[in-house]
């Protein structure tokens, strides 16, 4: 099985003792809310007490913070749960005890938090929680508790319940031979060989980017929750692309997902910015070569009003570097890129012009050639046809043509950006892009 969440009870669990609302807080100069009694003992940052009476305290358990580690290195969705204790103290007590991120920096437990299911409830409509935020079957789920009544989720929903020893907590060995014994251990296929991760560049919907920590001119991408059976589905779709046949993932969402992910790792490998693994070993992550530049958003003529001469001859002129890059990078590797909003480029400036375009994600780009006279593009399935502009496969266009082709398309999607944030009203942007002939003259 792939576990696609591990989840924990706090009390006697990953703890010791039990967060009581009806015992914490009630001692002398006790606080009004029973979370803010809560502090970590200023001599063992494993321990969070009362405030109000040093009697009633917790003590994490030794292993937990290893736990964490290894569950977050593996990108598995981490979630703690309590049908006792008020969602507040625990939310309390998980901030102030720490674990050490995928870079080894000591942070607050609640940060590592996927679902968050403390408080007031039974197992089972937290279960059927966490089953819907984590898109998984309750087989796919790993649940640690020390209460026998937790069996449960088991029977009623199919969760796999370990129980154990209230003294001890999870342990490190109790973890490892649940892992094993749900197929999930040892050398696991996912994010196999992942180098060391550096800082955080940013994220999106499925990914995480993080500069590499041993290699100054690479970055690292990181996908989101990674299965063995996605693995398995992403090389069969790859075999496809990679003899240059169309994939066509119709309506499957899941298909379309890793269509784009394997459409990335051939592009890149074909530009030769691909660092490592080889796309047939992909396991959820890809080093690529780091991409020096500037977002346009960063340079400041860029903010001027979109209908000032001064932003429409800086904009024109970053388009069409964009341009220049994309027909480069078709004649030289054989692949267009049909994404090139802003976002997806960054820039070389001298002073207010910009020299030179470079172009990042190469998740949506198809095959295409240059004979010579003209652009031709392959029969690559389209995830997306670029929104204004008419595109399939086998489609032929002069140096003239392409060039208006994706100049018309830049304009359009940037106004209508502009007029979607209310900077320009949506009239006043449809007036303006009746005429685009000044946008297709370079000066």
């Amino acid at each position: 099985m792939t576990i696609k969440a591990i989840v924990f009870e706090v009390n006697y669990t990953i703890w010791s003792g039990k967060l009581d609302a009806q015992k914490w807080g009630k001692g002398r100069l006790a606080r009004t809310k029973p979370e803010s009694n809560l502090e970590r003992d200023a001599s063992d940052k494993h321990i969070v007490r009362d405030s109000s009476d040093y009697s009633n305290q917790i003590r994490l358990f030794s292993d937990i913070p290893k736990i964490i580690h290894d569950i977050k290195k593996r990108h598995i969705p981490l979630g703690f749960v309590s049908k006792d204790s008020p969602r507040a103290m625990c939310d309390r007590a998980l901030y102030f005890f720490e674990y050490e991120d995928e870079n080894h920096r000591s942070k607050p437990i609640i940060e590592a938090v996927n679902f968050d299911e403390t408080g007031h409830s039974s197992y089972v409509d937290i279960f059927n929680n966490i089953k819907g935020w984590a898109s998984a079957q309750g087989e796919d789920i790993l649940f640690f508790d020390c209460h026998a009544e937790s069996l449960s989720v088991h029977r009623q929903l199919g969760v796999q319940v370990e129980i154990v020893d209230s003294h001890t907590g999870v342990t490190w060995e109790t973890y490892n031979r649940a892992l094993e014994k749900y197929g999930h251990s040892g050398d696991h296929k996912v994010y196999r060989d992942q180098p060391k991760l550096g800082g955080f560049l940013g994220d999106g919907k499925f990914s995480k980017v993080y500069d590499a920590a041993d290699d100054r001119t690479a970055v690292v991408k990181v996908l989101n929750n990674w299965t063995e059976q996605q693995s398995r589905r992403l090389l069969e779709i790859y075999k496809v692309i990679k003899t240059g046949r169309p994939f066509d993932p119709g309506e499957v969402k899941l298909d379309q997902y890793l269509l784009m992910i394997a459409l990335e790792l051939r592009n890149l490998a074909l530009i030769k910015e691909l660092m490592g693994p080889k796309p047939e070993e992909f396991s959820g992550w890809f080093k690529m070569q780091k991409i020096a530049g500037t977002h346009i958003w960063k340079h400041p003529l860029y903010t001027k009003h979109p209908f000032s001469v001064e932003w429409q001859e800086f904009v024109r002129a970053c388009m069409h570097r964009t341009v220049d890059q994309v027909e480069h990078v078709v004649k030289e590797y054989g692949v267009e890129h049909c994404d090139a909003h802003f976002r997806n480029v960054v820039f070389n400036f001298d002073g207010d012009k910009p020299t030179k375009a470079h172009l990042l994600d190469w998740g949506i780009a198809v095959k295409m050639t240059w004979d010579g006279n003209r652009y031709i593009r392959g029969n690559d399935f389209q995830l997306i046809v670029p929104k204004y502009q008419k595109s399939k496969p086998g489609l032929k266009y002069t140096p003239d043509e392409f060039r208006r082709y994706w100049i018309t398309w830049m304009v359009k999607t940037e106004y209508a950006a502009r007029w979607e944030r209310n900077v320009i009203t949506e009239r006043d942007g449809q007036e303006f892009l009746k005429d685009l002939s000044w946008w297709y003259r370079r000066r």
